[in-house]
């Protein structure tokens, strides 16, 4: 006898960051429909790292970044909505937030091409009425945004569990950039530590010739291996700490892929990054971290790991939190000094007997 099993569409159309932090509410999910056949439909960005995880079957891109670039992605779209419509899920639950009128409008598309028997999403900026179940407008307002995509999770009919975010990555990349962190491979330093200078908008980024003179300091107060991370399309930005540092590192930027950068960065003894996606890999990694905020309120984006684990360096303005993709002062985050982040850093390693 054939047995018919649910067929469930999860949609996170975000970044690399934003599935890390959906990962809870994805394997809630799965505790919820053992047996389910689960589709994450997702940013071609963080399919690579989706595929992972173990507790999703079937993983479809979504070229958002690529559709920037070009329009003739939007016939791809077309044709992978259509390829999805014939799967006539019984489910399909949008994770992610609406914030705006047309980002509700683009979701509430989607959905409405969807063949699905029951629809979960936020009841914000309209996207309320194309859904069959949906979670109040201010879900997303006052929770870390991993705790509010479990609610919607679990409207859904997922079942939460007492771990935490996670992430996976491929066995090569273990193999390729282990030598760095190798017993056997002597090293005269003492720790490991990461710096990604880089995030997807230009307001998010703390100058970089503050990362070269505080890089200089660890390496002169706490003989650091300093690594630079960049992904790709900012390796000017690794290469600029890199030319400006008066001592040698080891510049990453550009060379690794999402799996490598995710197993490099669970190796290390310290990240010190923008508010980006590498963040909250080192927050699920539970590496512990350093995070500098600009426009973003760290009370609803802050890393989501245990407290110890992190320290947030932020400046309170009355701009913010703000949502303008260029700021002609970004005082938010100019006004956060090398020494400020040192302190935080000092503090950091201290608490983990990193020193």
């Amino acid at each position: 006898m054939r047995v018919v099993r649910d067929n469930i569409l999860v949609v996170l159309i975000a970044g690399i960051g934003d599935l890390i932090l959906a990962s809870r509410s994805i394997r809630a999910l799965r505790n919820g429909f053992p047996n389910a056949d689960i589709h994450l439909l997702t940013s071609t960005d963080a399919s690579s790292i989706a595929q992972n995880y173990p507790y999703v079957d079937h993983v479809w891109g979504f070229p958002i970044r690529e559709m920037r670039k070009s329009k003739y992605h939007l016939f791809d779209v077309i044709r992978l909505l259509f390829h999805l419509r014939k799967k006539r899920f019984n489910l399909a639950v949008n994770l992610y937030r609406v914030s705006s009128w047309i980002g509700a409008l683009k979701m509430g598309i989607i959905f409405l091409l969807l063949n699905a028997k029951v629809k979960v999403g936020h009841d914000s900026k309209g996207f309320g009425g194309v859904v069959t179940n949906k979670v109040p407008k201010a879900t997303f307002s006052d929770l870390h945004i991993a705790d509010a995509m479990l609610l919607l999770a679990r409207s859904a009919g997922g079942r939460p569990d007492a771990n935490g975010i996670e992430i996976f990555w491929d066995s090569n990349s273990e193999e390729k950039w282990k030598y760095l962190f190798s017993a056997e491979n002597p090293s005269p330093h003492k720790i490991d530590i990461g710096i990604n200078a880089g995030g997807d908008r230009e307001n998010r980024r703390w100058d970089p010739n503050n990362y070269a003179t505080l890089a200089d300091k660890l390496i002169e107060k706490f003989n650091a291996k300093i690594i630079l991370l960049a992904g790709p399309g900012e390796e000017h930005i690794s290469q600029q700490i890199h030319k400006k540092m008066k001592n040698d590192s080891i510049d990453l930027g550009g060379k690794l892929t999402v799996n490598d950068l995710t197993f490099v960065i669970s190796e290390l003894d310290l990240l010190i990054t923008n508010d980006s996606g590498p963040m909250h890999i080192g927050a699920a990694t539970q590496t512990p971290l350093v995070a500098i905020f600009g426009p973003e309120d760290p009370t609803l984006f802050h890393p989501h790991a245990s407290p110890d684990k992190y320290i947030v360096v932020y400046k309170r303005l009355d701009c913010q939190p703000c949502k303008t993709k260029k700021c002609d002062h970004i005082s938010c985050l100019n006004d956060i000094t090398v020494s400020e982040v040192f302190e935080a850093t000092d503090k950091m390693l201290s608490s983990q007997h990193k020193l």
